[in-house]
């Protein structure tokens, strides 16, 4: 316990210095904020693409859900869903939620732990996916380009060396059979003997499954290229309500997402101070100060997703007083 203190101290540190650095430097400031607030009807498009890519993710995750068998509704995998949103900005990180709507799946469909779990890091696993495809074409389309010469190497290895993983995790997915899965096998056999890998074993299972799905995996993973498109035009249109000139639009579609992924690592809600280093960093490759300022109009819609998603939360939770109440 009194490490789980000390390592959150850690952290409430590190976000105070990241932020309060940002500020002193002027590398956070109101002045953009109000040029794109000028600029409301790109802050807004930029908002409704957020949206889709929200409506997107939360119906394939339903699509995911359901091909693990569990009958569950899809008004409920909603609620779940934005019930996760709501603790992403209490949370460290941009996944935290998933534990959460993964518990509100569970709890509405009990006895489905290990397949709820297996989905949500499926889930995940397809929203990577679709992520660095974005990025991977844009490299391979921008490639001789003037941008892509600016990114530096690290960025681009990155690149490759994250797309390279997955495709060698869907060729075994999908390419393998449960016997010759080398995990499958090595689980199977260290579960036998360690009883706290059975549970890892059953997600993996869950994992599987998908093995022969390949029509929803392929659906899906098509889905997550589509979501991921238009956080990417989101941020394009940010960069168009800021007045910021010269972000090459082929550049949006490597950058966006590698901040993205680095903004869900768990240090601080909702990726407040990992986002902003992150993009702040990733954008001065392009010759631009201003990405911490742009990661806020994304944290200003997460927020309002947030506020929707408590009200679904205070809704869930009445529900379940009422069940309660009847049964008791």
């Amino acid at each position: 316990m009194r490490r789980r203190h000390i390592a959150t101290l850690l952290k409430a540190t590190l976000l105070v210095v990241i932020v309060g650095t940002l500020i002193q430097q002027d590398l956070l400031s109101l002045a953009p904020i109000k040029t794109a607030i000028s600029r409301w009807p790109l802050v807004l498009g930029g908002w409704v693409c957020i949206s889709c890519t929200t409506a997107i993710a939360i119906i394939r995750w339903h699509v995911l859900i359901r091909a693990q068998g569990i009958p569950i509704p899809l008004v409920r995998t909603i609620q779940s869903a934005f019930v996760g949103l709501f603790f992403n900005v209490f949370l460290p990180g941009s996944l935290s939620g998933d534990l959460i709507k993964g518990y509100y799946v569970v709890r509405s469909v009990p006895g489905h732990t290990a397949t709820a779990v297996s989905s949500i890091l499926f889930d995940r696993v397809v929203g990577l996916s679709g992520l660095i495809t974005l990025s991977a074409i844009a490299l391979l389309v921008g490639s001789g380009g003037t941008w892509s010469g600016t990114l530096g190497a690290p960025i681009v290895l990155a690149v490759i060396g994250v797309t390279s993983g997955v495709v060698v995790f869907y060729a075994a997915l999908l390419g393998l059979s449960d016997e010759r899965d080398p995990i499958f096998r090595i689980l199977r056999h260290l579960a036998t003997r360690f009883a706290f890998l059975r549970g890892v074993l059953k997600v993996y299972e869950g994992v599987r499954v998908y093995h022969d799905k390949r029509g929803v995996t392929l659906a899906c993973i098509g889905a997550s290229i589509i979501a991921h498109g238009f956080l990417v035009v989101a941020w394009i249109c940010f960069v168009n309500a800021m007045e910021i000139d010269g972000i090459p639009i082929g550049a949006m579609f490597v950058v966006v997402p590698i901040g993205m992924l680095v903004s869900s690592i768990p240090i601080g809600p909702a990726g407040i101070g990992t986002g902003h280093a992150a993009f702040l960093a990733i954008f001065a490759l392009l010759g631009s100060n201003r990405g911490a300022d742009l990661f806020n109009l994304v944290l200003a819609f997460q927020f309002i997703q947030a506020a929707l998603g408590g009200m679904v939360y205070l809704t869930v939770r009445a529900e379940a007083v009422e069940v309660e109440v009847e049964h008791g």
